[in-house]
């Protein structure tokens, strides 16, 4: 996942696979411990893909499309991760509203809007 201008589809798939993540397990879990997890995994799945030349950089790189590339309806990491919650605990669809109104197409808004429809 290098860096491009295709902000909404990197967050979706880091998205993605927290919300497969979560729904697989059946105890409480603490969602900024997940999204580290998930950077991580994806990042190693780059790396072998060859899109990165080291895992430091892959991995900053996906933390970035989650931390920095939303800004400003997203300060920080620590804003990603109360809204993730918020979506994977209780359904919010704020973190819908910011990707779709970060989205630069009509395919991207359709991406978004198919993707928060599946259920969690």
């Amino acid at each position: 996942m290098p860096y491009r201008n295709d902000k909404v589809s990197d967050v979706v798939a880091i998205l993605e696979i927290m919300r497969n993540e979560f729904k697989s397990r059946t105890s409480h879990y603490n969602i900024t411990e997940l999204r580290k997890e998930v950077v991580k995994g994806l990042a190693e799945t780059e790396l072998r893909q060859k899109r990165y030349k080291n895992k430091d950089s892959a991995e900053k790189s996906i933390h970035d499309a989650c931390a920095r590339r939303l800004k400003p309806d997203v300060d920080n990491i620590k804003d990603f991760d109360r809204l993730v919650d918020q979506w994977l605990r209780q359904n919010s669809m704020r973190l819908k509203d910011i990707l779709v109104k970060h989205a630069e197409s009509r395919s991207q808004r359709s991406m978004v809007t198919d993707f928060f429809g599946d259920k969690i």
